[in-house]
């Protein structure tokens, strides 16, 4: 083999070049190509350039039989200089940038592919699903005499249509997965099949399908084939469902598994799940700067819409959660936006701000992870309210869900305090393990209430009660410039902003009238 190139090699790129040159020399290009996907994880960010230079010694035939590698060529590219790759992909396949129906479909799916490749490289997310969404088009389209020469290629190329659609949180993921899982099989691609089963129980872990989660995990784990950097949903899916467990210890020693590979697609969500277990100081700053570095390293993946977007939002509210520095909370009608807004609100006392947030979402259109923590919110807002009934209804329909599902660790979401109440209300128990974890892991919302004055106290009541102040100051027996005066002493007293966050200390104080 001999490769022409300008650039001088690292003592790490000639030692790999010399061997996978002895290897196509003398066991032909499928065992050298071995010695490529041995070397992908250490390799790949590192000295993308060896990579191709191997890549490039391979014959057609290889890219004709294994269409993934142009893909994979179209990576390397990408890292290598920033730029979009086409020189090399049209080398190959002349519709990997216009991809016209007059061509065959192997070469109108694997121009698709390549399109939906190059856009998860970008960052350009919602151009990814597009992209994805045509190519299973094109394919349920096609005949079946058409789609029966694809059978070997065909699980490479859906596993891209499957992760684009993934980091795009489209709905579609799912069966792309599975249907990617199922082709694999069929063909005896174990290792797809493998990484395919694996990003599906991610998924479902992620949403709070954790009995999804495990069969899929067991699936998985059932292909007893190395994938290397694609381990990594796997380990991550097992982090999760460990944490969901309230085993932090196991989900500790996943997720530093995790840690050995390349995330690739999956950085955010590993910040996520370091954010979650950080809980010393030290382990806070430490995952504060991994985060740092690795959103400036995918900037527009971590703005763009998506799962990207998504797990950087709940990794920065876990850690700011940790370090008790809250903000007021986000106003979006994103599902994740509200929830965390909703939670943020419950968290800094505004209870009739968090209920009217979770009020306002479809909770029928959230996944059960969701669901559930915007229940619990919205019960313990309700207790603090002092609405028992409704915080009584909507717990147990919360303790149902988390139990049904396995999801232990959602009820953190709400303070110990709380939890302990409501479960007394509802008569429902909670077992002791997750009482323990919430009492290291969640303080009780509720700050000190300051020293006030016996008509302080009859203004802050009925503050609560709805009426106007021409009728407070009526029935006080005062004017209503004295009422404004005294409302704002309340105000600072307290650090309210207006008559809601007034009305919430007036409830948790449980006053009900103005005769105290």
């Amino acid at each position: 083999m001999t490769i022409d190139r300008a650039l001088p090699l690292t003592e790490t790129a000639v030692a790999f070049l010399a061997r996978f040159s002895a290897e196509l020399d003398a066991h032909g290009w499928r065992a050298a190509a071995r010695i490529i996907e041995d070397h992908w994880d250490r390799l790949a960010l590192t000295e993308p350039q060896a990579l191709l230079d191997a890549f490039t010694a391979l014959p057609a035939e290889g890219f004709i039989e294994t269409p993934s590698w142009l893909i994979e060529v179209d990576y390397l590219r990408y890292i290598s200089s920033r730029a979009a790759p086409r020189a090399f992909r049209r080398g190959f396949n002349p519709a990997a940038d216009t991809p016209s129906s007059d061509l065959s479909l192997r070469d109108r799916l694997f121009g698709i592919t390549s399109r939906v490749a190059e856009y998860r490289s970008a960052g350009r997310v919602s151009d990814a699903v597009a992209a994805a969404t045509e190519a299973r088009r094109v394919l349920d389209d096609a005949e079946s005499t058409e789609r029966a020469g694809l059978r070997m290629s065909l699980p490479h190329l859906s596993i891209h249509w499957a992760q684009a659609l993934d980091v795009g949180d489209s709905p579609l993921a799912a069966g792309e997965y599975e249907e990617t899982c199922i082709a694999a099989v069929a063909t005896d691609q174990l290792r797809v099949a493998r990484r395919a089963a694996a990003s599906l129980a991610w998924l479902h872990a992620e949403q709070g399908r954790i009995h999804d989660a495990r069969q899929w995990l067991d699936r998985a784990t059932g292909f007893d084939v190395a994938i290397d950097r694609y381990e990594v949903p796997l380990l991550l899916a097992q982090t999760l469902i460990a944490l969901d467990s309230l085993d932090t210890e196991g989900a500790r020693r996943h997720l530093q598994n995790a840690d050995r590979f390349i995330a690739g697609e999956y950085w955010a969500a590993s910040l996520w799940l370091h954010a979650l277990l950080s809980t010393s100081p030290e382990e806070i700053i430490i995952t504060e700067t991994l985060m740092t570095r690795e959103t400036r390293r995918h900037v527009s993946m971590a703005v763009e819409p998506g799962a990207h977007r998504r797990q950087v939002a709940l990794a920065s509210w876990a850690l700011r959660a940790r370090r008790g520095t809250l903000a007021s909370p986000d106003a979006s009608s994103e599902g994740v936006s509200s929830a965390i807004g909703a939670e943020t609100a419950y968290r800094l006392g505004r209870f009739s701000e968090a209920h009217a947030i979770v009020s306002r979402l479809s909770h029928d259109e959230l996944h059960p992870r969701l669901r559930g923590a915007v229940l619990l919110v919205d019960a313990a807002s309700n207790l603090r309210l002092g609405k028992q009934d409704q915080a009584v209804e909507v717990f147990r329909r919360a303790h149902d869900l988390i139990h049904t599902e396995g999801l232990s660790m959602l009820f953190a979401t709400i303070d110990a305090h709380a939890l302990r109440e409501l479960a007394e209300a509802s008569h429902l128990s909670v077992d002791s393990a997750v009482l323990q974890f919430l009492h290291t892991s969640t303080d009780d919302p509720r700050p000190a209430i300051p020293r006030l004055s016996r008509r302080e106290r009859q203004v802050l009541a009925l503050l609560a009660s709805g009426l106007s102040n021409n009728e407070m100051a009526e029935r006080l027996f005062i004017t209503v410039n004295t009422l404004k005066s005294t409302v704002r002493n309340l105000y600072r007293k307290l650090g309210a902003k207006d008559r809601a966050e007034a009305s919430d200390l007036a409830h948790r104080l449980g006053l009900d009238d103005g005769t105290d």
